[in-house]
């Protein structure tokens, strides 16, 4: 077992010192954008793709929400869509995180008393709450 690890590790160590040579040269390029229209207040912070619909999932932490964009044509963004999960959970705080797989968006959502347990509160892609679960502070 610990030559196992120690093989694995050795394989891993050559691996990285061989990729460490190679230059790595990444450009990048804006093909599109999309403003909220507050800029430094945290307005996009986590953001979660979902391939099927084409959309981003964007936690607005200023207005508490999560931002539904179609990016079909990604040169040109739109917003589609505002999840507003105070609607939902009345003793929400805001919204941490957010996650979408298999037409199922999660979005992690802190109570008004941070101290207190909150929530895993549940979407589909379009928006629509379909139930919530409460999870630890």
């Amino acid at each position: 077992m610990l030559k196992r690890k120690l093989l694995a590790a050795a394989i891993m160590a050559i691996t990285c010192s061989a990729d460490a040579k190679q230059p790595k040269n990444i450009t990048l390029e804006q093909i599109g954008r999309f403003e909220t229209g507050v800029f430094g207040e945290s307005a996009a912070e986590i953001v979660a793709y979902d391939r099927e619909s084409e959309q981003l999932y964007v936690v607005n932490a200023k207005d508490k929400t999560v931002d539904i964009l179609d990016i079909s044509d990604p040169t040109s963004p739109q917003l589609v869509g505002v999840i507003v999960v105070s609607d939902d959970l009345p003793l929400s705080g805001g919204v941490n995180s957010v996650a979408v797989r298999n037409g199922l968006v999660a979005v992690a959502v802190e109570n008004v008393a941070r101290q207190s347990p909150g929530w895993a509160a549940f979407y589909d892609t379009n928006g629509n709450f379909l139930h919530h679960v409460q999870v630890g502070a």
